[in-house]
């Protein structure tokens, strides 16, 4: 359709859905702990200490979160951009942050996780106890798979090559 100013406007979702991630079948920072361990699936020391602070929120019931994967080039950075810019372009894209929950639970659920892949989950960064804003990555370096800290900074710099989990707005209907 046409907006107010008389420019055609794009309605129709840019980004698929990637997968679905269900939150809150482990409850709490114990229960992923210990089903990431089940598996085999190394914790990095970071995002181990993401899973535990106050402020990595749990949902308390069963909830569906539909996930995108979009490179930093798909969103429009040609060369380098900062994290904020990145996520600015995609919520002019209609994509939104993910619940930090995203990380462990993908993590869990994506286990053919190609061997030099690392996907980025783009969410709001966790102060650790020392104050360094963190955000989670999984990554399959060909040792098996992880869950890993990685910056969070707003000003650290993305390549465009980078790629980011980012969730599709609830009950946007399907074309």
């Amino acid at each position: 359709g046409t907006n107010s100013t008389g420019l055609e406007v794009n309605t129709s979702p840019r980004f698929n859905t990637w997968r679905t991630a269900t939150l809150g079948i482990h409850k709490g920072v114990d229960a992923y702990r210990n089903a990431l361990e089940a598996a085999r699936i190394k914790i990095g020391d970071a995002s181990n200490e993401l899973l535990g602070r106050p402020a990595f929120r749990y949902v308390t019931s069963k909830t569906e979160v539909e996930l995108a994967l979009v490179s930093a080039l798909e969103l429009g950075v040609y060369t380098e951009s900062s994290l904020s810019d990145v996520y600015r372009l995609a919520k002019s894209f209609g994509l939104t942050l993910c619940p930090g929950e995203v990380g462990p639970q993908l993590r869990l659920d994506y286990r053919d996780q190609p061997v030099g892949e690392v996907l980025d989950i783009a969410m709001e960064p966790v102060a650790t106890y020392y104050g360094d804003l963190e955000r989670l990555s999984l990554i399959n370096f060909g040792s098996g798979l992880a869950l890993i800290g990685g910056d969070g900074r707003s000003d650290v710099s993305v390549a465009r090559t980078k790629r980011f989990v980012f969730a599709l707005p609830a009950g946007r209907g399907l074309e």
